[in-house]
């Protein structure tokens, strides 16, 4: 019997290695199978979009314009409340100045009754932004406004590099609570813990339209998510949402990641290390953001800003891909930039004496970076706040602060 069993394995082994081989493919596919046919949620965006060729991943073979020192020169920075943007701002805002770059402004007399907004509702139409002065085109965008990808396509130059920033979603509430202090939970709800009982049944207290809130997923209504995708809380619209996201930014920043973020920033457009050096802008003072929550408040604020959350826990994954693309490298870097920073905030702190003596920081070169001077003009656009800055680049581009 086993004789004849060999002889008939021996006639048939092609057969024998074509049904081993579909087993093995069927072993592979099934998974894969499996899962399509599994209900799809917010856990799966990672997942799900890391397998695609994002845009980071193509980022430096795309051709843009560049300065003489080959530098980005087009960035389209989304300045999102309450974030860590208006630190993030002031980078662009120099970069700009110093490099006599044009950029997208609001009218001075608007809306929203501040200089530096465009939009808090909307992406840019006529009516809220001026067009460039005449014979020049927009190359920096970084005040207030919607992602709308027609609209910021409209205004800015194709080759643009898009730059977001994101904060854990639940900082950020806290910190909206603290600076915004919502009338429809501090003035509406009578209890001692108004924002434990708004967070029991947020519909129940929200404005109608989440363009009115910073409470509704407002992280992601700012990165362009419409209305009926943050009210219907589906998953499949809301990867969809997160993909067109991850299409369009070539980087999002993180604010608990913001020191490796700011120096992506500066491999990404090839700006130097004096470029991107920072000093933190707009931190709230003698701030007590957990007098308003209670301990169970974060998951309650989890299950209401569901879209918020995806696209956070997304890009923050993201963003730990792209440093370990960077390699080693990087973290040495991160080391020299790091103590380069703690150098020029200490040298600005100094203010007047350094004027009066004309000192420098003297920065020397390194692997990354061509040695560079920090003088106490520098310190002074390091320090300056955003709406004078917007001001004099209003005044500088079109010769009056109130066009």
């Amino acid at each position: 019997m086993i004789k004849q069993l060999q002889n008939v394995l021996k006639r048939n082994l092609w057969l024998v290695l074509v049904i081993i081989l579909l087993f093995g493919l069927l072993s592979l596919l099934l998974p894969g199978l499996a899962s399509v046919r599994s209900a799809v949620s917010i856990q799966d965006i990672y997942d799900r979009l890391s397998v695609q060729d994002s845009f980071f991943q193509v980022l430096r073979e795309s051709v843009v314009e560049k300065n003489a020192d080959n530098k980005t020169i087009h960035v389209a920075f989304l300045k999102v409340h309450k974030t860590g943007s208006t630190t993030a701002q002031n980078m662009f805002l120099r970069f700009g100045w110093n490099h006599n770059l044009t950029f997208v402004l609001s009218p001075s007399k608007n809306d929203f009754k501040y200089p530096n907004i465009i939009s808090l509702r909307e992406g840019m139409t006529p009516k809220n932004t001026l067009p460039p002065p005449e014979g020049k085109h927009h190359d920096i965008l970084c005040n207030h406004v919607v992602y709308n990808r027609t609209s910021f396509r409209k205004y800015m130059p194709n080759d643009t590099f898009y730059v977001g920033i994101l904060r854990e979603p639940y900082e950020y509430f806290k910190s909206v609570l603290n600076y915004l202090r919502p009338g429809y939970i501090f003035k509406k709800i009578n209890t001692s813990l108004p924002v434990s009982e708004y967070l029991k049944d947020p519909r129940k207290y929200e404005p109608k339209s989440p363009a009115m809130s910073f409470t509704n997923n407002r992280l992601a209504f700012e990165f362009g998510c419409t209305a009926d995708v943050i009210e219907s809380s589906d998953a499949k619209q809301i990867i969809q949402f997160v993909k067109s996201v991850d299409s369009d930014f070539g980087l999002v920043i993180i604010t608990e990641l913001f020191e490796e973020s700011i120096l992506l920033l500066r491999r990404y457009l090839n700006w130097s290390t004096k470029d991107v050096i920072y000093l933190d802008k707009n931190i709230a003072k003698n701030k007590n953001t957990t007098s308003f929550v209670g301990p169970y408040d974060r998951q309650l604020y989890k299950r209401w800003a569901k879209v918020d959350y995806a696209l956070y826990e997304y890009f923050y994954r993201r963003l730990r891909d792209q440093i370990r693309r960077e390699g080693d490298d990087f973290d040495e870097e991160l080391l020299h930039f790091a103590e380069n920073r703690k150098m020029a905030s200490e040298f600005c702190s100094a203010g007047e004496a350094n004027k009066k003596s004309n000192s420098k920081l003297i920065v020397h070169k390194s692997k990354w970076s061509e040695g560079f001077e920090i003088t106490s003009s520098d310190c002074d656009l390091l320090r300056k706040a955003e709406i004078p800055f917007v001001q004099d680049i209003r005044f500088r581009q079109y010769g009056s602060m109130k066009i």
